[in-house]
């Protein structure tokens, strides 16, 4: 079973984090042009993500200061749906309560490991 963002999401279905593993430049070439803005120009070399559960260099540039990431991280837990703060108010405004994403944490409330409850397990978010 795939292991999902913190938030719920699937980074296998994220642009970016698939044009970063398929290697695919003219992909990465493109959504750097589409997100790129004024104030923020990006590269190819910025449209890389090896996923949220990595080490924060290795998260696109947009993951690497995402509140949800590092309240997880902190925390030590697996993802949202974990906490028992969960939903709180900055889930609930950043992520719709009809989402795929917050489907799967409500599935999963509670759970600390893919396999079922238990102990949070040392180093299962990879940071």
């Amino acid at each position: 079973m795939e292991m999902p963002a913190y938030c719920g999401y699937f980074c296998s279905q994220c642009p970016i984090y698939r044009a970063g593993a398929c290697g695919n430049g003219a992909a990465r070439e493109a959504l750097a042009r589409r997100y790129s803005t004024e104030n923020r120009p990006l590269s190819a070399a910025d449209i890389h993500c090896e996923g949220c559960r990595e080490q924060a260099e290795k998260l696109a540039v947009f993951c690497r200061g995402c509140f949800i990431r590092a309240c997880a991280v902190k925390k030590r837990l697996p993802h949202c749906g974990a906490c028992e703060e969960y939903p709180c108010g900055y889930l609930k405004k950043h992520i719709p309560q009809e989402s795929a994403s917050r489907r799967w944490l409500d599935q999963h409330r509670g759970v600390l490991r893919e396999d079922g409850p238990d102990e949070k397990k040392e180093g299962f978010h990879g940071g």
